[in-house]
């Protein structure tokens, strides 16, 4: 598994078996700016809530392009399927659903979004399950998501203000015991500026043995 950090939220995940995957890009984010074009061909296409730093807009134009699966909470799906998307997968927080070769879970957000409602993802692969928590501030249940899934990468905003900052978020991450965890949705603009070796230094406090990899737009995470 390929795990590439675009800025903010965004990811792009390459399997093994050819598939992609991609999360919340923004693709005119100031940090690593992409075209439509620059974007690869993808097979999954996540967006956890519609505000403009997870650019709804580019995330269906792609899922169009490439003919690939959309998925998100009911209101933004429905709304990616009047747009033209053919291959949407409906749901909101609950059980595991399965999307092509993907099983899903969506899980809490507290958070907003401008149609529908925010949600974080559980996305189970062959090659381990990963958390994106999309944009939300601290709450209890993830002791619960920590226990019933086996997260392995988990990717968990700092920013402050509009999320979790690092005190919070090293609680999360604590909580969630993953292998890996991957800060976001930090530095990208002057009201979210965050030092991440302090988140690093706060998840060594909670004496939590997930491994803090820090990303940097372009950066690439083999797992």
């Amino acid at each position: 598994m390929h795990i590439k950090f675009i800025a903010q939220s965004g990811f792009i995940i390459s399997l093994e078996n050819g598939q992609s995957i991609s999360i919340d890009l923004w693709l005119n984010n100031p940090l690593m700016p992409l075209e439509l074009v620059d974007v690869p061909k993808m097979d999954y296409v996540f967006t956890t809530h519609d505000h403009g730093d997870h650019d709804l807009t580019s995330a269906i134009e792609i899922a169009k392009r490439d003919n690939a699966w959309f998925t998100s909470s009911y209101g933004i799906a429905k709304y990616a399927s009047e747009q033209g998307v053919e291959k949407v997968e409906r749901g909101n927080v609950g059980g595991e659903y399965s999307m092509g070769d993907l099983d899903v879970i969506q899980t809490l957000a507290f958070h907003s979004s401008d149609i529908g409602n925010p949600v974080g993802f559980i996305i189970e692969t062959n090659e381990g399950t990963i958390y994106h928590m999309g944009d939300t501030g601290y709450f209890n249940e993830l002791k619960f998501y920590g226990e019933l899934y086996d997260i392995d990468i988990l990717m968990v905003p700092i920013g402050s203000r509009y999320t979790m900052d690092s005190l919070q978020a090293s609680f999360a991450t604590a909580d969630i015991n993953p292998e890996i965890v991957i800060p976001m949705h930090y530095n990208t603009f002057p009201a979210i500026q965050q030092d991440p070796k302090e988140f690093e230094f706060q998840v060594k406090e909670r004496e939590c043995n997930a491994k803090v990899k820090i990303m940097k737009p372009g950066d690439v995470l083999e797992y």
